[in-house]
């Protein structure tokens, strides 16, 4: 093999999965030419017969696409940032950049009665389907086959869109759909993703890796603490050890507790903490609560029944404004709920605190170059502080 200099798949795995900071999202794969990436349980596997698990011959050869393309390691939020709002986050904005921020629910009735939280979020993909501003929508969508795990799916109708509305609360590469609309040649589409997935798209775009993003027209992220782990949380707490089987389950919800709604129409409720311990452990290095690179980014925020909106591009702006007169959402001050503005800002803090200054993606906490060299000179003194005590 050749050497190379660039970082590829061999710095990758030692950084990023080796390490156990890889959130899964599968950028790395969507990005991989010589497809020899796969994702297996949510972590970017080594394919090629002629490499080994922890190198790649492409990558000797100088091929660097899917260290480019992660978002863990050393991501180009200047590039990002810049593109999205035309500037980066000051350092007291830890939800990100916005232009403005509303509070949104669905007007129409079928969606509200499926949709998350006012459903906001598939009101406006369903106009824009309906309306042919976009020929497509990457979402997590319900797998055929396993009950309440969800799978990356391309949807082309706002009837298919409606299907795979609500949130399951465990984790999808919803990235690998990028994929699926590179191959069904769309030209305009939009991608729904959890925080690390609208930066992941943003950071494909970024180092310019075209063909899964030449069509990509809005991204609408989703605010994320954490994902659960599908077989310890659904399989092991749900259906093993409170007994409810999972075909019975209608809806998750989280709202400073977790909601499980059943067909009877019986709520069982989890208090978070015993819910947490199930959390995807890639989910405790996202410094991310708010989806800050998304066009829009939304959460309910322990509302019942709206949505919160940060509009944080141009883009996001001008889609949004068309959407209200459209009348297909509507909306209200979010100044009426001071305790979701709390919430909100008290999570985007709590999750840039996760973020430890020799990660390889220290500068999605720390703003400028100064603060993270001043944090890392800190860190060292606290360690050999107490390797002197």
């Amino acid at each position: 093999m050749a050497i190379s200099e660039r970082k590829h798949w061999k710095q990758l795995y030692a950084e990023v999965v080796a390490t156990e900071i890889c959130c899964g999202c599968s950028a790395c794969i969507v990005a991989c030419p010589h497809k020899v990436l796969e994702l297996r349980d949510f972590d970017p596997v080594q394919m090629d017969f002629n490499s080994p698990f922890d190198n790649c011959v492409h990558g000797e050869d100088g091929c660097s696409l899917c260290a480019m393309a992660c978002l863990r390691l050393g991501p180009a939020l200047d590039i990002i940032e810049e593109a999205v709002a035309g500037r980066r986050r000051s350092p007291d904005q830890p939800e990100g950049t916005h232009r403005f921020m509303t509070l949104a629910r669905a007007t129409d009735e079928r969606i509200l009665g499926r949709g998350q939280d006012g459903g906001a979020v598939t009101a406006l993909l369903a106009w824009a389907l309906d309306t042919e501003e976009l020929d497509g929508a990457v979402v997590a969508a319900p797998s055929d086959t396993v009950p309440w795990l969800d799978e990356p799916k391309l949807v082309r109708t706002s009837q298919e869109l409606i299907e795979t509305a609500g949130s399951r609360y465990t984790y999808c590469a919803t990235p690998l759909g990028l994929t699926l609309a590179a191959q069904a040649k769309c030209k305009s589409v939009a991608l729904v993703g959890v925080s690390c997935e609208s930066t992941a798209t943003r950071q494909l775009a970024a180092e310019k890796i075209k063909r899964p993003t030449r069509a990509l027209k809005l991204v609408i992220g989703l605010m994320c603490c954490e994902t659960f782990d599908y077989d310890a949380f659904m399989i092991g707490k749900i259906q093993q050890e409170l007994g409810i089987d999972l075909d019975d389950v209608v809806k998750v919800n989280v709202k400073g507790k977790v909601i499980v709604t059943l067909r009877s129409g019986e709520d069982v409720v989890l208090p978070l903490k015993d819910a947490r311990p199930y959390a995807n452990e890639w989910c405790h290095h996202c410094p991310d609560f708010a989806a800050e690179h998304a066009d829009l980014s939304c959460g309910g925020l322990g509302m019942e029944g709206w949505t919160m909106i940060l509009v944080r591009s141009e883009r996001g702006e001008d889609f949004l404004k068309r959407a209200i007169d459209a009348k297909v959402i509507e909306l209200r001050d979010p100044q009426e709920e001071p305790e979701a503005l709390r919430v909100m800002d008290r999570l985007a803090r709590k999750q840039r605190e996760r973020i430890d200054p020799f990660d390889p993606h220290a500068n999605a906490r720390w703003v400028d170059e100064q603060a993270l060299l001043a944090a890392q000179q800190e860190a060292v003194a606290e360690a050999e502080a107490k390797a002197g005590a």
